[in-house]
């Protein structure tokens, strides 16, 4: 339990660092709160006993973090852009793992979300997960377009407060209104809590096809 909500505190606090680097002028230092992120993640896996394919992966990419931030700061100050990136890939690989359960033959990713913690799955929620993986695709392809455009085109504090503020607003916004909504329209069904559902989420063997 402790562990799960370390993992679920670092990439807030990450955002949280990264937003205060950058709106406060320190925006040249905003790799080190990636670098710290990732490190931490990378002593979780060694303690956890994960592969060490996962251990060397997170520590390789903690010192290419830490390379670059030693390079921004000593040699090309314009190289801290590189932090806009991250956004992109996390958003564009989440649309990308929901986005193809909708493709023919496989299972749509809200539906097997759903499917974990039911048994047996109420037939109700069949159209209704389908859809909603629609949503949540179609959401974060959005949200992967304007990260790319921002971090090209705006202004370091505009992207800031855009990716780190607003998207994650908004992507809880429709966790927290989606399970409200559906508590009211299948409220008969019952485990519609978020609670669960981030459970889930945190189960590894929610992403990987069955």
């Amino acid at each position: 339990m402790v562990l799960q909500s370390l993992r679920l505190l670092i990439p807030l606090l990450t955002i949280a660092g990264v937003h205060l680097c950058i709106v406060y002028g320190f925006g040249l230092y905003a790799i080190s709160c990636l670098a710290a992120a990732v490190g931490i993640n990378a002593v979780l896996a060694a303690l956890t006993r994960q592969a060490r394919a996962v251990v060397w992966t997170l520590t390789g990419i903690t010192v290419g973090l830490a390379v670059l931030q030693i390079t921004a700061v000593l040699i090309i100050p314009d190289m801290a852009r590189i932090v806009a990136l991250p956004p992109v890939l996390i958003h564009g690989w989440v649309a990308w793992m929901f986005g193809r359960t909708l493709l023919p033959g496989q299972e749509p990713l809200i539906r097997r979300f759903s499917r974990l913690h039911r048994d047996p799955f109420p037939p109700e929620l069949e159209g209704y997960t389908h859809r909603l993986t629609v949503i949540w695709t179609i959401l974060l392809s959005g949200l992967t377009l304007t990260s790319a455009g921002l971090g090209v085109f705006a202004a370091p504090e505009t992207w800031s407060w855009a990716v780190n503020i607003a998207m994650p607003l908004i992507c809880v916004s429709l966790f927290l209104g989606e399970h409200a909504y559906r508590g009211i329209v299948f409220r008969h069904i019952g485990g519609h809590s978020p609670v669960v559902t981030m459970r889930t989420l945190m189960s590894p063997k929610t992403w990987i096809a069955s």
